[in-house]
């Protein structure tokens, strides 16, 4: 298949049906995609690949131009409901800037109330790492229209305190070298109930006892 050489007619639209496609599709009836075997067939697919790419963008960049000018159109021929959109979005934008200055206002005045709720549980736990406020517990979703903290922001934070106090309260791990200590106390804590205190002993027995004891601690 040959390369695209000639300009074609412009793809256009008439109340929404395609004009002038005939040629377009004629660049891809009856092709077939073939296995490239050697530099003639490399060349022929690439020769293909083009012309299905101009089609393809050909239609693509037409549907696009006909949106934007039937888009255009509308708001020539509709000035009046235009009008009527341009004020509601300026409308909104005033309540939202409002909205944000309440807002922000509000939540200082909640986020006094949210640090006495912490401070107070802070008090109450004595942890070893006070809890502080976290971005997500400052919402204005989280107060009553009074101010109270909600009953769901109040579970959360007794549950992040009762989850900080036992952590807090967990044993640490022992590291290898610590339990290894741990062990020899205990096995040499075993080998001395062997030995009375009223009893003489020589070196031997005490070597024989510890050596009855080496399996324990490799």
């Amino acid at each position: 298949m040959s390369e695209v050489k000639t300009v074609l007619p412009e793809l256009s639209f008439e109340n929404g049906v395609a004009k002038n496609f005939t040629d377009l599709r004629a660049l891809i009836d009856g092709v077939q995609v073939e296995p490239i075997t050697n530099k003639i067939s490399a060349q022929s697919m690439a020769s293909l690949k083009k012309n299905v790419v101009f089609v393809s963008d050909s239609i693509k960049k037409a549907i696009k131009q006909d949106v934007k000018n039937y888009e255009n159109s509308l708001i020539e021929n509709n000035g009046t409901l235009i009008a009527i959109k341009d004020t509601a979005d300026a409308i909104k934008d005033d309540i939202t800037e409002n909205q944000n200055k309440y807002n922000g206002g509000r939540l200082k005045e909640l986020e006094i109330v949210l640090k006495r709720e912490i401070d107070e549980r802070n008090q109450s736990y004595q942890l070893k790492q006070p809890i502080t406020i976290k971005s997500e517990w400052l919402k204005i979703s989280n107060f009553t229209a009074t101010g109270k903290p909600t009953g769901a922001l109040t579970k959360l934070l007794n549950l992040e305190f009762i989850v900080a106090q036992a952590r807090e309260n967990e044993k640490p791990k022992l590291t290898e070298i610590d339990a290894y200590k741990l062990k020899v106390k205990h096995v040499f804590a075993e080998l001395f109930e062997q030995f009375d205190s009223e009893e003489i002993y020589s070196g031997k027995d005490f070597q024989q006892a510890v050596a009855s004891k080496k399996p324990q601690l490799d």
